[in-house]
């Protein structure tokens, strides 16, 4: 089964209002990155963060950022479904340009890896469900809950090496981001173009 994890969690510090409400082409990011993820076959998307309105999957550990929302998924996965060697596709809110296209590549050129990413990318990227990855996440929570180190996303990719994706085939607009005013002009320029 393909799950899915919306990472919206953030407190958007750098944009000074929160990126799941930026209105693009008439839909908020958040609802815009939600249909996005249905178009890819998920079974089940899963929300991180607290959103009023919306189904939201809390973290169980707070303040641990993106490897904190996959933990929570992990647990939610194996109370709700267990964990029978699924993946899991995740994607930020804030990449209002990723195409089905391409988080379809990740799904596909997975295989029997670990994990799957493009080069130099960090999101959107895929994990295979597995007990090995929550044994691990619980542990390094277990350890710490302190961001970053081996507690990043770019940390458990490698931990997981998997298939690196080549971006040749992928336009280099999808993989923008928006963290500041400024990334927001550019990505409604590129609607607009």
């Amino acid at each position: 089964m393909l799950y899915s994890l919306l990472l919206a969690g953030g407190k958007s510090s750098r944009m000074g209002e929160d990126k799941a409400g930026l209105v693009l082409e008439g839909k908020t990011l958040l609802d815009r990155s939600l249909a996005l993820l249905e178009k890819t076959g998920a079974g089940r998307i899963l929300l991180s963060g607290d959103i009023p309105g919306y189904d939201c999957l809390p973290d169980l550990i707070p303040e641990c950022g993106p490897p904190g929302g996959l933990h929570a998924a992990l647990h939610f996965i194996n109370r709700e479904f267990d964990l029978d060697d699924s993946l899991l596709l995740i994607m930020p809110v804030d990449m209002p340009l990723l195409s089905v296209s391409t988080l379809s590549q990740l799904v596909t050129a997975i295989g029997e890896a670990d994990s799957c990413h493009y080069r130099d990318e960090i999101f959107p990227c895929v994990f295979r469900v597995t007990q090995k990855l929550k044994t691990h996440l619980d542990a390094l929570y277990a350890e710490s809950t302190e961001r970053g180190g081996a507690r990043s996303m770019k940390s458990l990719l490698s931990h997981f090496n998997g298939i690196i994706l080549k971006k040749e085939n992928e336009p280099e607009d999808n993989f923008l981001n928006v963290n500041q005013p400024e990334d927001w002009v550019v990505i409604q320029s590129k609607i607009n173009q």
